[in-house]
């Protein structure tokens, strides 16, 4: 049987990012496991590597955090630089997770090419399984 503790879901607080956050809360309610949320600040002269500092984090996305805990879910945010799909493979290994729940723009053809995706990368790159959740996708409560 699959065993799910720690879940790792990478957001930037954008639309396809809350659709993946929703999905990895409700999932982890469902088999009692610990949910880290990974905000991932781009690399400038002014922020340090590694550095956990969640003031950029949005005042919905807080509350949001705040009503889990009190509902008893284990949550975390861990806020840090660097180049997003390296962190990401990175704080998975690090944290040791047993998934990792990612939303997607779902971009295609030559938006893809020119822009990248950064869950395509993690999903060829990671160790672990890849939920990869599209911006586009129904809002339903998992089926499990």
């Amino acid at each position: 049987m699959i065993q799910l503790s720690r879940i790792l879901c990478p957001t930037d607080y954008s639309v396809a990012s809350d659709k993946a956050v929703r999905y990895a809360i409700d999932l982890a309610r469902r088999v009692h496991a610990h949910v880290r949320f990974l905000h991932i600040q781009e690399v400038s002269s002014s922020t340090n590597s590694g550095d956990d500092d969640d003031s950029s984090m949005p005042e919905s996305f807080t509350r949001l955090l705040i009503a889990e805990k009190k509902r008893g879910l284990q949550v975390d945010v861990k806020v840090i630089s660097g180049t997003p799909t390296d962190m990401i493979i990175s704080q998975a290994r690090v944290w040791f997770a047993d998934l990792i729940v990612i939303g997607s723009h779902g971009r295609s053809g030559l938006m893809r090419l020119v822009m990248g995706s950064v869950a395509e990368a993690v999903f060829r790159s990671a160790s672990i399984p890849v939920l990869i959740i599209k911006q586009d996708v129904i809002d339903k409560t998992l089926a499990l």
